[in-house]
This record gives C-alpha cells, structure tokens and sequence, in this order.
C-alpha cells in the first residue's frame, strides 16, 4: 500500500466532518481500487483506536494536564506518523484497567451520512452504518440499534453475541449484517452461521452463509430463504440496495442515514421492496421511495409519513 493512497484515505476520512464532503466522490474513490478499502478502513479504524485511547490517557496524567479533545488526524506526514500513534494507542490501551465496581460502557454513534468503523475487545470489527449506536460493555456485551456488519473472531470459550431489541443474534464464526427497527429484524450471513433468539419465542434458528433472516415481530415465525451476494452490506460503500426486505426497514436506514425522522408502519411497513436508493437529502430519497413504491409522503410536524395512496 502506497502512503499516497494512505494520504487519500486520511483525507477522505477527515473530510466526512464536513458537511459539504462530497459522498459520490467518495464512493468512487473507493470503487476504484480494493487497495483503496484496505487503506480506508485501516485509517478509519486507527482514529476509533485512538479516540478509545484517550480515556486511558486522561486517567494517567495528573489533573493539571488536562487531555485537550482530539480534532481529526492531521494530513501532513500522516503515513509516518500513523506508526507512532497507533504505538501510542496500543500502549495505552494495556495500561487502563476499569474501576472497581464500575460497569465500563463505551458508545459508538455513526453520524447521520456517515460510516463508522468499531475496533471490538475480541478482536472482532464491526461497521456501523450511518445513524447507528453500538454499546460495548463489560464482558464484551454488544447491544445494536440500527444497521451495522460484524466481521467477528471466533473464539468458543467466549462466544460473540450481538442483543438487537428483542433479540440476541449468537455468533458461530462468521461475517454477517444485522439492522433491527420497530420489532423488526433481518440477518444476513456472509460466512459461517448465526443463532438467532427472541425474547418471545421458544428456540434458536440457525441462519447460515448465503442465508438472511427476516423477522416482522419477536413473536412471529422468522422466515429464511437465500440472499443474493451483491447487496449484502453495500451501504458500506455508499449505496442503499435491497432485495425482498421490508419497507420498515427502508425507511429506517433513510431516517437515519439523513439524521430526521421518517415514518412508515402497518401493512406498508411489512411489504417487500427490491431495488437502489441513490443517497441524498430526506426529501429526494423519499420522492424516490415514492416513485418506486406507489406510495404517499405527507408531512407530520418535522417528520414524514409514507403510508398508502388508499390511506392504508
């Protein structure tokens, strides 16, 4: 990996603080080469780390030398200095020891437009997409709300398990995406196997690679069928492509990902929908739902409903 590509992807990842960062060059940027990935994610991953690391550092250092909040990594000799920092954040994480007594929860929010990359105890990663929280806690207990993609490390004296609403997704080795919305659940497999529970139902569904379950409610039969590869997870690259999954969840990852409240239940939220949502402001993606769907957006106070024409 050249440290020309390292100081795009530097760039890049600095430039999504910005409300003006432009996405679809982005995306293109990142379509270019698998080269381009692997340096991003490395950097996106290594400002997770550091961040992480400050804590630890404001614990070591006396009160009157205060740990100043941390900007974005600076771009100037970013290829040598990475070495350093990551050194620096590696050290520190060995010396923090939570506190007695304490339950030590970290938080992790991906910005509205924007992905986020999550750096687990275990080893394991995790990708959130925009507008999703992940809670770590003490024993490496993870609690998602939204959409995110696991790349987990299996270890079976301590088993990964992921709690998303009424459910727990247990890992069996795998790679797999996971958003839950409104009671809703779907789980797709890139490899390995996942359990799936719920708090309301008997049980565990086995979900295997080039699998995806869908769930409507914690007590509801789970459906399992086959998911075609290619949209699996695609958001992570700039693109909302779905294949058979439920509006409610559409809707949600549109809600999130531009940050205001967009609203969609009953009948219409459980009805299937195929296709590409180009990313954009709220009303142009919901003018495209729109037009793909059949469907009706009225304005509710600061949210937007879609529902029916008939009014269903």
């Amino acid at each position: 990996m050249t440290d020309a590509i390292t100081e795009a992807a530097a760039r890049w990842h600095a430039a999504q603080a910005d409300d003006a960062m432009d996405w679809d060059g982005f995306t293109v940027w990142l379509e270019e080469s698998p080269a381009h990935r692997t340096a991003y994610d490395a950097v996106a991953l290594l400002d997770d780390r550091i961040d992480r690391a400050v804590p630890a550092l404001r614990d070591l250092m006396r009160e009157d030398e205060p740990v100043r909040p941390r900007g974005r990594l600076r771009l100037v000799g970013w290829g040598a200095a990475a070495a350093v920092l990551l050194v620096g954040a590696i050290g520190l994480g060995t010396w923090h020891t939570a506190r007695p007594g304490a339950a030590e929860v970290a938080l992790y929010r991906a910005p509205a437009g924007q992905t986020r990359a999550v750096a687990l105890p275990n080893g394991s990663r995790a990708t959130l997409a925009p507008g999703a929280t992940l809670r770590v806690s003490a024993g490496a207990q993870v609690a998602l709300e939204g959409k995110g993609y696991f790349e987990i490390r299996h270890d079976p004296a301590h088993p990964f398990t992921v709690t998303a609403g009424a459910y727990q997704i247990r890992d069996i080795g795998t790679r797999f995406e996971l958003v839950s919305d409104a009671g809703m659940l779907r789980v797709a497999v890139a490899e390995g196997t996942v359990g799936v529970t719920s708090r309301a139902a008997n049980g565990e569904v086995l979900v295997s690679a080039g699998r995806t379950l869908t769930a409507f409610a914690p007590d509801q039969f789970a459906e399992v069928r086959t998911t075609p590869p290619a949209p699996m997870a695609a958001w992570r690259g700039g693109r909302f492509s779905y294949d058979n999954e439920p509006l409610g969840l559409v809707v949600a990852d549109i809600s999130r990902y531009v940050g205001a409240p967009v609203l969609i239940d009953g009948a219409p939220a459980r009805r299937r929908f195929s296709g590409i949502i180009a990313p954009g402001s709220r009303a142009v993606m919901v003018r495209n739902l729109e037009q793909l769907t059949g469907l009706d957006a009225t304005t509710e106070g600061d949210a937007i409903r879609l529902g029916d024409r008939t009014g269903g």
